[in-house]
């Protein structure tokens, strides 16, 4: 729908763009809107989005799918009276998810936040990102990626005051890296020490295939123009340039830029001097922002989205809105931006799943609640006081008591720093405790969860030596 959409249509297509099955997400009775979608290692999906199931300012809400796209779980951050919502997520290798939220909760404080899913959508940490800097405020954040230690580069935009006019606030590129559990690290606020003459949004980050640099599509303002631009950035934060790609437009943005080889990004920008005449393409750029080939695509304000494909095929996925009708568009190019041609090899899909897809609804019920936007850090205090973990650090072996729970079934999980699934066993009815065997472990550090029938009661750490 054009406004506060009830349902959600998800597509799978085959490699010609035509549809093998769709879905039909949500509920007549509250809104929903899925802004992201991430597909993991063995098939399953992770849909992240807003929902007023709960709370008629809209909450976050992450849902995850089988590999027959049947729903397994979907929790709902609850937070009363507020405008929230999960606008990235990303898979990871245990079946677990890392969430991007956002949250209108005031203007300085948790407007940013990562929270790490496990395998059964049990929360394992969450972290909100403050700056200490007094001049931002109302940060925004668009999209994030793994970074290559293995921790997380946030991208969006924030508003920083003019060090010239004070109470004035101009919008700027912003960026936040933290480490694999979610601690902060840095940030970067590009232009903050000039007023309205350069500023920006944006929108997404590449990491060359190098490893060495990051890629930053964003929106260069100017006063009075818009430019598409290319930013680049070492893996510190340092800003090394900005590369604007056209000028003199009011209206411009690049929006996604991903890698095809060394030298060459495939992109989806957009210009126009009103919004009405914004002429969209899909385009090569070199890392110096020059433009190597352009296909014209759609003229339209929506943004651009686009993606490679497993044979390097470039698909770019677009909204149009004319009188007064959505549509939705698939085009797929190759890397000369022509139209790829059709294949006629009888390509097998969905092969993990043991039956045939139907195309049917999915009703958002049975949400679990996560309440609040508060941190949960995996060392929060009161969750240790319930587990005793020896010796630690620990050789061969160590022990995990279960002090709260002793008549039902307790489970253990033990995950690695990256939050990937080494472990998981029972602790049987009547016992409250279990020996859990390290040999062949990598030594380092280990996040513990324990949970009984209904919900986590536990957490702690431990070091394997």
């Amino acid at each position: 729908g054009s406004s506060y959409p009830h349902f959600n249509w998800l597509i799978k297509t085959d490699i010609n763009g035509q549809i093998l099955w769709e879905k039909t997400i949500g509920e007549a009775n509250s809104y929903s809107a899925f802004a992201c979608l991430a597909d993991g290692l063995n098939g399953e999906l992770y849909l992240s989005g807003s929902t007023t199931f709960y709370d008629e300012m809209q909450d976050p809400i992450i849902l995850k799918l089988d590999s027959c796209g049947e729903k397994q779980w979907c929790k709902v951050f609850h937070n009363p009276g507020y405008l929230d919502y999960a606008f990235h997520v990303l898979a990871t290798d245990d079946g677990g998810c890392v969430a991007l939220l956002f949250s209108g909760y005031d203007p300085q404080i948790d407007r940013i936040c990562l929270a790490r899913l496990d395998i059964d959508g049990d929360l394992l940490w969450k972290d909100c990102y403050n700056s200490q800097d007094t001049s931002l405020m109302n940060a925004f954040a668009q999209s994030f990626i793994r970074a290559q230690d293995g921790g997380f580069l946030i991208t969006g935009h924030c508003g920083y005051e003019d060090p010239n006019q004070p109470n004035l606030f101009w919008s700027k590129p912003y960026y936040i890296k933290t480490d694999s559990l979610g601690n902060f690290e840095w940030e970067v606020v590009v232009h903050k020490d000039v007023g309205s003459e350069k500023g920006g949004s944006a929108w997404s980050t590449s990491i060359n295939p190098s490893g060495t640099y990051y890629y930053s599509s964003i929106s260069h303002y100017y006063p009075g123009s818009k430019s598409p631009a290319l930013l680049k950035m070492d893996l510190i934060g340092n800003v090394i340039d900005i590369y604007d790609i056209v000028y003199g437009y009011a209206h411009s943005g690049l929006t996604y830029a991903t890698f095809i080889n060394d030298s060459t990004l495939a992109a989806g920008v957009g210009w126009g001097n009103t919004v009405n005449d914004i002429m969209n393409y899909a385009v090569l750029i070199d890392t110096i922002g020059n433009i190597k080939d352009s296909t014209f695509l759609v003229q339209d304000i929506y943004t651009i989205y686009m993606d490679t494909v497993y044979d390097n095929k470039l698909v770019y996925m677009y909204n149009t809105y004319q009188s007064g009708q959505f549509d939705v568009y698939l085009r797929k190019l190759n890397q000369n931006l022509e139209d790829d041609t059709l294949y006629t090899y009888p390509f097998q899909y969905d092969t993990l799943c043991p039956y045939p897809i139907a195309s049917d609804t999915i009703v958002l019920d049975d949400c679990g609640l996560i309440v609040g936007m508060e941190e949960v850090k995996p060392e929060k205090a009161e969750e240790q006081a319930v587990l005793k973990v020896y010796p630690n650090p620990a050789q061969n072996k160590f022990k995990v008591q279960c002090l709260k729970f002793k008549v039902g079934l307790c489970v253990i999980k033990v995950f690695d720093i990256f939050g990937r699934k080494v472990k998981e066993k029972e602790i049987p009815k009547g016992q409250n405790e279990i020996e859990v065997d390290v040999e062949g472990w990598r030594k380092g550090l280990y996040l513990i969860r324990v949970r009984d029938e209904n919900s986590v009661i536990g957490s702690g750490k431990v070091i394997v030596n």
